[in-house]
Order: C-alpha cells, then sequence, then structure tokens
C-alpha cells in the first residue's frame, strides 16, 4: 500500500505521545461517520474538537483565511460588495436541492470552474477559492455535479456544532475512531492474522487469511468475497499514486498575509525563501496550495489541543493525489517545494531558519476498488473481505470508510440469512445499527 518511503531515522523525544494517522482526514459535520458514531454509540468513546480555519495559499504567497460563515464573508475586507453579492447569491443555491434549478441543466458534467464564471460572474480568486478550499477539488476539470453536491454537504454542516463544517478527532482522529469501533461493537481484539497462498481442503481449495481472536478457540479462515464498491463521494480524475508526507515540528505555524513573493513560480518550482508571518499560532487547521505543477495540496496541522501531540508540538500533513507518476520519481522529490512553503511560515526567534523534528515522505499506492475472489468461496459465502479505499477529496475520506463498512455489513447479512435458508427480499432495508438503549435520567424530584 505504501512505497517510496524516505526521511527522518532518528527517534524523538517523547515519541509515544504522538499519535500520527496514515490517512489523515477533518471530519465533515454531516455524514454517514457522525451518524454511525452517535447511533453506535462509539461517540462517548472519542473525542472531537472544531477546526480552527480553513485556508488558501496565494500566488503571490500569501495566506488568506476562507471565510465560513455568511458573517465572515459581509466582513470580509479583501472582497467587494458586489463579489459579496453574487457570492452570497452563489452559496445560497449551493446550499439547496439544486438538481433540477435551471442554473445546472446541462452544465453538470462542465468543468466547475468555467459554470462559476459563466453563471455568477465571480473573480477568478474567488473561484480559486471555492473550487480548491470549499468544494475540495483535485483540478479545474472537476466535473460541476459532483463538487456542488461536495459543497453543500459542507455548507449544511456549518452551525450543527460550531462555525466550522469539519471536526478534528483526538488522539490521531480516525485511528482512535476506528480502535474504537473495535472496542465498543467488535468487543474481540485479533490476536493473529497468517495469509496463506498454499492450496487448503479447508479453505475450500482457495488462498485465504487465517485469523485468531482473543478468547476464541476457533480459527477463522477469511475467504476474498467480492463486496460492491461504495459510491464514489469524490469522483475525481483517476488518481495513480497520493504523495504523503509527514512531519512534526517544535515551531507554530501562523498564516497571516504577508507581503512576500511566492514560494512556488507558475511551473510550480520553488523560488526563494519567504519571510516569516506574524500573528496568532495555529493548532488545528488546513491550507490548500492550488495547483501548479501538480493538483491540488492540502495541508493538515494538528497541535496539543488535538490530543496528538505534546505541549509545544505540531503534526503537518502534506497530501497531495497525482493522476499520473515517473519511474524515478520519488515522494519526497514531489513533496519537498511543498514543505519548505509550508515551513516558510514557521515563527522563528530572529527568523532563524525551521528544521523539522522528524520528517517521512512516501507514496500511497491505489489498489483496484474490486477484490477478486473464487467462485467456490462466492458459492458459499461465510467470509468477506471489504475492498480497499479508494481516492476520495480530503474530508471525504471518513465517510467513504463509512459507506464501505456498511457495504460489507449488508453483504454479510445477506451471505448469513442465505446459508440459513431465509434470503432477504430485494426490498428489504437491513439497519446498519441496532437501536441503542435508551438511559434513564434521575428526575429533579429523585436528586
Amino acid at each position: 500500500m505504501f512505497e517510496s518511503y524516505s526521511g527522518s531515522s532518528e527517534a524523538i523525544p517523547y515519541s509515544r505521545q504522538y499519535s500520527i494517522c496514515l490517512r489523515p482526514s477533518v471530519i465533515p459535520a454531516l455524514g454517514p461517520l457522525i451518524t454511525g458514531l452517535i447511533a453506535s454509540g462509539v461517540a462517548r468513546y472519542s473525542g472531537f474538537k472544531l477546526l480552527d480555519s480553513v485556508n488558501v495559499y496565494t500566488k503571490d504567497g500569501t495566506v488568506k483565511s476562507v471565510p465560513g460563515s455568511k458573517e465572515a464573508v459581509f466582513n470580509a475586507k479583501d472582497i467587494s460588495l458586489i463579489e459579496k453579492r453574487r457570492l452570497m447569491r452563489f452559496l445560497t443555491f449551493a446550499a439547496s436541492e439544486f438538481e433540477d434549478k435551471p442554473e445546472i441543466q446541462g452544465k453538470e458534467g462542465h468543468p466547475v470552474k468555467d459554470f462559476l464564471k459563466s453563471t455568477y460572474q465571480l473573480s477568478d480568486d474567488t473561484i480559486t477559492v471555492i473550487v480548491y478550499s470549499l468544494a475540495h477539488c483535485v483540478s479545474a476539470k472537476d466535473p460541476t455535479l459532483p463538487a456542488l453536491l461536495r459543497l453543500r454537504g459542507y455548507v449544511r454542516g456549518v452551525g450543527r456544532y460550531g462555525p466550522s463544517p469539519f471536526l478534528v478527532g483526538h488522539y490521531g482522529g480516525l485511528g482512535d475512531i476506528s480502535q474504537g469501533f473495535c472496542v465498543y461493537v467488535l468487543g474481540r481484539p485479533i490476536v493473529s492474522t497468517v495469509f496463506r497462498s498454499e492450496v487448503s481442503t479447508d479453505a475450500g481449495g482457495d488462498s485465504y487469511i487465517e485469523v485468531k481472536l482473543d478468547d476464541f478457540p476457533e480459527t477463522h479462515l477469511w475467504h476474498r468475497i467480492p463486496v460492491p464498491s461504495p459510491p464514489s463521494v469524490t469522483q475525481a480524475p483517476t488518481i495513480a499514486k497520493v504523495a504523503r508526507c509527514v512531519t512534526i515540528l517544535d515551531t507554530p505555524l501562523q498564516f497571516q498575509p504577508r507581503p512576500a513573493s511566492s514560494v512556488f513560480d507558475e511551473g510550480g518550482e520553488q523560488e526563494s525563501d519567504a519571510p516569516s508571518s506574524t500573528g496568532g499560532p495555529l493548532d488545528t487547521a488546513v491550507l490548500i496550495i492550488p495547483p501548479s505543477t501538480y493538483t491540488a495540496a492540502t495541508v493538515f496541522i494538528n497541535g496539543e489541543n488535538s490530543l496528538s501531540t505534546p505541549k509545544g508540538r505540531w503534526i503537518v500533513y502534506i497530501v497531495l493525489p497525482l493522476t499520473s507518476t515517473q519511474p524515478d520519481q520519488t515522494a519526497e522529490s514531489v513533496l519537498k517545494p511543498y514543505l519548505d512553503a509550508v515551513l516558510s511560515f514557521a515563527q522563528t526567534v530572529e527568523g532563524a531558519p525551521t528544521t523539522p523534528l522528524s520528517t517521512s515522505f512516501f507514496f500511497e499506492k491505489q489498489l483496484p476498488a474490486e477484490v477478486p475472489g473464487s467462485q467456490a468461496a462466492q458459492d458459499t459465502p461465510r467470509y468477506i473481505i471489504a475492498p480497499p479505499l479508494t481516492y476520495s477529496a480530503f474530508p471525504d475520506i471518513p465517510d467513504a470508510a463509512t459507506y464501505s463498512a456498511e457495504a460489507t455489513f449488508q453483504q454479510a447479512i445477506r451471505s448469513l440469512r442465505a446459508l440459513k435458508g431465509d434470503p432477504v427480499r430485494d426490498d428489504e432495508d437491513i439497519d446498519f445499527w441496532p437501536p441503542m438503549a435508551v438511559e434513564e435520567e434521575n428526575s429533579d424530584d429523585d436528586s
């Protein structure tokens, strides 16, 4: 799944106090994962905080905060009054049930950038913010309808838990949430897994995975059973690989507008070091770097309030989806200019250069969405392996995983019912989560 690793090899102090996620993401305030966390009770196990800000990197080397509410749009000093009215008209449209409205008819497959320009006459700077920082598109060629569907979900999430439509999970985010589901739902830790490629009579003449559970005497043999892939949340261009960087800093980052030359020129190469910015340090934030040589990159910052780092430390993730790669290309060569751009915003004493405590670069390979399985295993579907997750827009990773989990659950229930001779009807709904018991609260009279 991961390849082309390079980076630091020295251990850092208090290493056990860091919670690092290999596929980090924010969590949308509205979506399948939040619904599942509440319905399953796992929300009681996990902790969350609001994302502090979403920002966009501009061509002149400055960073602008993306308005997260109507009030923030009207208070923005760098947007003209006419532009604010056009932007509010578009956001009202994006939050509505727009599928049958005349504005989008016949334009569903057009590039979203062209749709915003022709339909709402927005400026190029505003379009860049919408396309990459609000709709989280990969490139300007992303089709209009999928981008607007994503944007609608984010816009409707504003105000549910606060001014941001995104949450940040404590202790590494998605990794800790997965552990919560294991503890609260599965209840039995896996002791060991061994892949057996040799032919076995017990396994039906096919390769299998041997799984042993804690305090469970029987060894499970898991066949590979194809599971229908979940509906695409992103519908982005085909992604060959995802370049990822994980770096740990002991210096805070501060994104504020500043007079500086761009760290990237038109070709995406690094030009020069930009001066440090001034302002308050960031704890949790997202920075979007629009496309230059490659697609749009996402920078995700986790500070001590995310409970993922010790005090005075920050984890910085850089995610860059690639539509194609070269044979001699490494993750470090691709992401080093982006890391240098981010480090230029570190607030150091007397402008001294920032040296990360630890840095790792690697590629995440994109595996086929469908997992092949033998016909014998499909005829007696006793063991199921979920398909691997393909690339999703940065905020959609949690919901894509939830869709996959539900599809696997539905397939498992249908297989179990078929083995018992009670197949599921096509029109029958299968509840993903059982109803939770209502906890009775003491009345005021009893207190």
